[in-house]
């Protein structure tokens, strides 16, 4: 059985959701919105679009799930808790509560922060948190500048929990590849072999490229390591500004179901509104090392699977939950109210995703704000 480790994307970064984009302190960014033509995409809708049409009885939640920039959102559901994060540029948090409503306004702990004489000097962004069988630990993978503010130390880097509760304290354990300019790091286990995978966005001569390797241990990474993707569609270079380069392959999570693996990852400029989800399908006969780091067994979609829609713009850097009682997949991403809202923006939605026959996810088009959305099911 293979198993997706949890994983919270600590992302409020509002300058950066791990594009390019560097960040300051105050979390600023400069420069113009792109404005380019979109073309339009197929999208299949969910059942999540009807949700005006529910009973009024149902309990709903609204779009956006926090009042503030939350750039980069993971979320999870473990023991009765959504656990979430966001990029904060200088700090890693994990909030948590018992109503998605409420995940980012109840309960909240700092795990992580830069300053003083710490490996990590800035730019902290997109941090997962993922929990790991084998070790029976929390992980959070984040990304962050080794020498103040400056993009070209930017480092991907692992905290390992001092206990197995996702919610204690935390300890630096390294960078998983010193060398490597790098972001977005997430993590896939399989149980049958024992074997962790990791996926990352690296800074290429083609752009930000999507990369999957072996993991040696939890906190670094083996040289086994293959390309999945690099931005190849139009629709994976849109947004281009002259201080940015919008050929994006970035934000990949793993989502498998029922034994359909796939990688979800954002593509062209964050800063801009035609940020987008694509989709890589893993089609090998096994999950074998050799199939799995067989770059021919990853199909890519032609199309973006999710894209701006209902006035809701720059959809991506997502990640994928369980309702409550296990029978619903939903997704959180960001997205911005207007197509000028720029890194500074972006805002934690969610909503319940579909599958097909073939257990691929059917995304549907993201939901308008103060859209009255029934919660996850099982959800008290």
């Amino acid at each position: 059985m293979k198993v997706i480790l949890y994983a919270l994307f600590l992302p409020l970064l509002v300058l950066l959701c791990s594009c390019a984009t560097p960040m300051t302190p105050s979390g600023k960014t400069d420069g113009p919105v792109a404005t380019e033509s979109q073309d339009a995409t197929d999208v299949q809708p969910t059942d999540t679009e009807k949700a005006t049409e529910r009973d009024p009885s149902v309990k709903t939640f609204k779009n956006p799930i926090h009042n503030r920039p939350s750039a980069d959102p993971f979320v999870l559901y473990h023991d009765g808790y959504y656990y979430g994060t966001f990029t904060e540029a200088s700090q890693i948090t994990i909030y948590r509560g018992r109503t998605i409503e409420t995940l980012f306004r109840s309960e909240q702990k700092k795990v992580f922060e830069i300053g003083g004489d710490k490996e990590v000097q800035g730019n902290v962004w997109a941090p997962e948190l993922f929990y790991n069988p084998a070790t029976d630990r929390w992980y959070i993978y984040a990304c962050g500048s080794k020498q103040g503010w400056e993009f070209s130390t930017i480092r991907m880097f692992c905290l390992e929990s001092k206990t197995s509760d996702p919610f204690g304290e935390y300890e630096f354990k390294g960078f998983t590849d010193p060398e490597l300019l790098a972001i977005d790091q997430t993590m896939f286990y399989d149980e049958t072999s024992g074997t962790l995978y990791t996926a990352y966005s690296e800074f290429t001569g083609d752009g930000q490229v999507i990369m999957l390797a072996v993991m040696e241990d939890p906190y670094t990474i083996s040289d086994k390591r293959i390309r999945v993707s690099y931005p190849l569609h139009p629709w994976e270079k849109r947004g281009s500004r002259p201080d940015k380069d919008s050929r994006v392959n970035e934000g990949p999570i793993f989502l498998e179901k029922d034994g359909k693996l796939c990688l979800i990852y954002s593509a062209s400029g964050c800063w801009s509104q035609y940020y987008c989800l694509g989709l890589i399908e893993f089609v090998g006969e096994d999950f074998s090392i050799d199939a799995v780091m067989n770059a021919e067994n990853w199909k890519k979609s032609e199309q973006a699977v999710f894209s701006a829609a209902n006035k809701v713009y720059g959809v991506g850097h997502c990640s994928f939950f369980n309702s409550p009682d296990g029978s619903e997949t939903w997704i959180a991403y960001h997205g911005m109210p207007n197509k000028e809202a720029g890194a500074e923006g972006r805002y934690a939605y969610a909503q319940k995703i579909d599958f097909d026959e073939n257990n691929l996810p059917i995304f549907g088009e993201p939901l308008s704000r103060g859209t009255e959305i029934p919660v996850p099911s099982g959800e008290k």
